[in-house]
């Protein structure tokens, strides 16, 4: 059931980490893969099923402008999974304005328009369609230093459902997931420290730090048809650590 042989998925964020990781397993699973990426020369290759695609979401007319190009060669997109992620850790009185507004674009309104190019062109196509949005445990549970991400996440969380319910008369399925810590290149900095990196560890219940592999069954669930009667969902995905929080 989660055979993906005949769609295309779009995935953002797909140069490194939970994206590069999604954009590989979709297309393991018979998908035409978008990676849409700032630098797509860094999107990982699957033989020609991985497509880059350079795009920064923050940019609405990009977005709205390169989705239809390269559908010309893919097809129009059947799924997509907003992953593309930024903010600044610090405490809140030291976000920028320029924070703020980054976490917010990136995070949120780029999902945004993604989601609406997308789904405005399955509803001129009559087709269904899968959208999965990378949320964050952070926008389930504050966590310190994360006032811009955490909050751009929480409102990504609210789109999720807001869409899912909009979007149903239209075939179109929208669900989050949340993940909590997983080491990619975005932490790899922090998560070195072997003090900071077990100081997390003790509060997850499963007792260790995310892995890309945890993320492929929920991913391809989510895009697949395997989940036909899923929409509106908010998953952790995060050992347990939002329990606690």
């Amino acid at each position: 059931m989660t055979n993906l042989d005949g769609k295309v998925a779009l995935v953002t964020g797909a140069s490194s980490g939970l994206g590069a990781h999604t954009a590989r397993i979709l297309a393991e699973h018979g998908a035409t893969v978008i990676g849409a990426a700032r630098r797509a020369d860094r999107v990982p290759r699957h033989g020609d099923r991985i497509v880059p695609l350079e795009l920064d979401i923050t940019d609405r007319v990009a977005v709205r402008e390169a989705i239809p190009r390269i559908a010309e060669t893919t097809g129009w997109p059947d799924v997509v999974v907003n992953n593309a992620g930024s903010g600044a850790v610090k405490p809140a009185l030291e976000h920028t304005d320029a924070d703020w507004d980054h976490a917010l674009a990136v995070n949120l309104t780029g999902a945004w328009t993604v989601s609406i190019v997308v789904t405005e062109g399955l509803r001129r196509l009559g087709r269904p369609g899968s959208i999965v949005n990378v949320a964050s445990a952070a926008g389930l549970n504050p966590v310190a230093d994360t006032a811009a991400y955490g909050t751009s996440k929480a409102a990504l969380i609210h789109l999720t459902r807001q869409l899912a319910l909009e979007w149903a008369p239209l075939r179109i399925r929208v669900n989050a997931i949340c993940p909590g810590h997983f080491p990619t290149e975005i932490n790899a900095e922090f998560l070195a420290d072997e003090r900071f990196r077990d100081r997390i560890t003790r509060r997850i219940p499963l007792g260790r730090l995310g892995r890309l592999n945890d993320l492929t069954g929920l991913v391809l669930l989510l895009a697949s048809d395997a989940s036909a009667y899923l929409t509106g969902a908010v998953i952790p995905l995060d050992g347990g650590q939002s329990l606690r929080s």
